[in-house]
């Protein structure tokens, strides 16, 4: 087992709610660092986090017909590339016999259900 707690951050699209109150993104993301502006107060300096890895899905992709949202961005992570980075060594490590837990946390709303179950053509870890 190659480590024991790592740590991922990613930013979904905006919902309906939020584009129809014209909400502006406050989160960017380099690399593995991701950065947070004060909407309130732009002379604040920007809190910059560093995770394990910070996944940028809230724009950069075009939903095709069959519904899957595929990248036009080299930014853009979509369900696959979270699964790949992540979920492949916690089934590979429970197959092994460790002990693997998933925690996800955020606010209602804020795509933890999507990234672990996903939707429609956009399948998650299930």
């Amino acid at each position: 087992m190659e480590e024991n707690v790592k740590v991922a951050i990613r930013v979904r699209p905006f919902s309906d709610r939020e584009r129809l109150r014209n909400a502006s993104c406050v989160v960017t993301m380099i690399d593995k660092m991701t950065v947070l502006y004060d909407p309130a107060n732009s002379k604040r300096d920007p809190r910059q986090y560093t995770f394990d890895y910070s996944y940028w899905s809230h724009d950069g992709y075009w939903e095709r017909g069959d519904g899957y949202l595929e990248s036009t961005s080299p930014s853009y992570v979509d369900q696959r590339k979270v699964f790949d980075d992540i979920g492949a060594e916690m089934l590979q490590n429970a197959w092994k016999g460790y002990n693997c837990s998933l925690f996800a946390y955020g606010q209602t709303g804020s795509g933890k259900s999507y990234t672990m179950m996903g939707f429609g053509t956009n399948k998650g870890w299930r």
